[in-house]
């Protein structure tokens, strides 16, 4: 059998999680599509998947070799795509990974203006808030906040912001304004819950050399910084939240800045990440210079 159908049809196997469905996908009988599984494992002499009669799994070695086989796939698309439309034509499927608000608030409003653009493109946005894993995910290209770890993967800062501590007039003319990061403890502080640390994003101040950490300790924690900078919008309390998020809201009115000089002086970055490959894929490319003039200004 053809080696790299078999990888094709492997990944298809997968990423559907059935043989049938992936079957249909290919066009072939879902014989054929359990035959070219079994040619893998016999040429490998490994298990790739446990079967049952309710679902597939990956074996660790399947799961190893799944990674291997995505990107001798990519390899193969990204080349024909390159000698048959040039760099300057992108086409295929691109998957991309954005933070919830991020990507709401810059990117997604954007992405009609990129499928016009390059119309031979297919964008598949997801946005989640946690840190997929870009192979296992099968992501192309992910849009990141804050510091990087993740050392296999090349990345590209677009952006830099700072934190900031915002409330509503309303509350603060009710409540009074914070002077030090102490007084916060008679105020209502709103947590914003991070998935990836499984609780609250503590606050970080520091002042002549003084640095002083709080955890927001409120009634109301949210996963979502839209959903916060609302709450704290509607009078709920005190929010700490990147600058880049809740500029609308301080230039509005609607939310006022408190204990600006206790702020850290540090910034946080904003990057793209990709896999490495032997070349930029010309739909990464693309996309990373396009999302890279969304924002309104470069910190440098």
């Amino acid at each position: 059998m053809d080696r790299l159908q078999s990888m094709e049809v492997f990944r298809w196997v997968v990423d559907l999680g059935s043989f049938s469905r992936a079957a249909d996908r290919l066009d072939l009988s879902k014989a054929s599509v359990t035959a070219h599984v079994a040619a893998l494992e016999n040429r490998l002499g490994i298990k790739l998947l446990n079967r049952t009669t309710r679902r597939l799994a990956l074996t660790d070695d399947g799961g190893a070799y799944l990674e291997h086989v995505r990107r001798v796939l990519a390899d193969i698309e990204e080349t024909e795509t390159l000698l048959t439309a040039g760099r300057t034509t992108p086409q295929g499927v691109l998957h991309v990974s954005l933070p919830i608000t991020l990507g709401r608030q810059f990117v997604m409003p954007a992405l009609p203006r990129f499928a016009t653009q390059y119309p031979g493109l297919r964008v598949v946005a997801l946005l989640d808030d946690r840190r997929v894993d870009l192979v296992e995910a099968g992501v192309d290209v992910a849009l990141r906040i804050g510091a990087l770890e993740d050392s296999s993967l090349i990345a590209r800062r677009i952006y830099e912001t700072r934190a900031v501590v915002v409330a509503s007039p309303d509350y603060l003319a009710l409540h009074g304004v914070p002077q030090t990061p102490a007084d916060l403890a008679q105020h209502e502080c709103l947590g914003l819950y991070s998935a990836n640390r499984a609780g609250v994003l503590d606050w970080v101040f520091e002042k002549g050399g003084q640095r002083t950490v709080v955890t927001p300790g409120g009634r109301l924690s949210v996963s979502n910084g839209e959903a916060l900078l609302e709450t704290a919008v509607a009078g709920a309390g005190i929010v700490t939240i990147l600058d880049l998020f809740a500029r609308r809201w301080v230039t509005s009115g609607a939310l006022q800045p408190v204990l600006s000089d206790w702020l850290p002086a540090e910034v946080i970055p904003i990057s793209l990440v990709y896999l490495q490959n032997r070349h930029l894929s010309a739909k990464v490319r693309v996309f990373s210079d396009f999302v890279a003039g969304l924002f309104p200004r470069r910190r440098d």
